[in-house]
């Protein structure tokens, strides 16, 4: 492993390795290296932090509560008069999940899911290694600022993604100039479930509803795409 910049939050493998990528994240919550692949692009959207900063960061994280974050930033209700085809309801709420321990990191589940994903990126992509316990806080921790055209604060992406990581295994396993790829260990599957889902990702990233491709989604159909999708993907424009 080489730090091929100073300058840069994190160390990258000069020939990146699923087989490492796996035993690393693997290791994460114990060593407090964790990896993410990343691309060309992702240079220009990180920062270093000094240790002093990275810790606050991580506490900012941890006092944050996402379900608050998230109803804030729902775009709903729709007013009665709406025009809107199929009008945004009340916030419906995060999506509990009965057993969190079956997708937590620390478990087996979201890691394999993880590691099979990477082999497919491995190959356009290069191995960071984060000072970050856990993929969550990858963002955080090297002051990702791929959603700055929204107000969103890095702190609160992490705090979201360890809600996701928590209930679902969907551990960050691609950080890019303005997208983050997950892997989804335990996807929703039942329509309600999906819609729900739905909601919380319409509210982390606006961008998620118009992804500006001609394709503009309501909750249902966006619910139908992500109904047991192993993959979810975030762009801010």
């Amino acid at each position: 492993m080489t730090t091929i910049d100073a300058h840069l939050p994190f160390d990258l493998h000069d020939l990146p390795n699923p087989d490492v990528y796996e035993e690393l994240l693997r290791a994460a919550p114990t060593t407090g290296r964790c990896p993410v692949w990343i691309t060309n692009w992702t240079v220009g959207r990180v920062a270093p932090l000094t240790s002093a900063e990275r810790t606050a960061r991580l506490l900012d994280v941890a006092r944050a509560d996402a379900a608050r974050l998230l109803e804030r930033a729902w775009p709903g209700p729709c007013p009665p008069a709406c025009s809107c085809s199929a009008p945004l309801p009340a916030w419906p709420g995060l999506l509990p999940v009965p057993d969190r321990n079956a997708t937590a990191l620390e478990g087996d589940l979201a890691v394999v899911a993880a590691a099979r994903w990477a082999r497919e990126r491995a190959w356009h992509s290069a191995l960071a290694v984060v000072d970050a316990a856990r993929p969550a806080d990858v963002p955080a921790v090297v002051d990702w600022s791929g959603a700055c055209n929204h107000d969103q604060h890095v702190t609160e992406i992490s705090a979201v993604l360890r809600s996701w990581e928590e209930r679902f295994g969907a551990v960050l396993v691609e950080l890019d100039a303005d997208t983050l790829l997950l892997s989804v260990a335990a996807p929703p599957m039942t329509r309600p479930e999906c819609e729900t889902v739905a909601a919380e990702h319409f509210a982390f990233c606006p961008d998620q509803q118009d992804p500006q491709d001609g394709r503009i989604f309501t909750l249902r159909s966006y619910a139908d795409l992500i109904r047991g999708a192993r993959q979810w993907r975030f762009w801010w424009d």
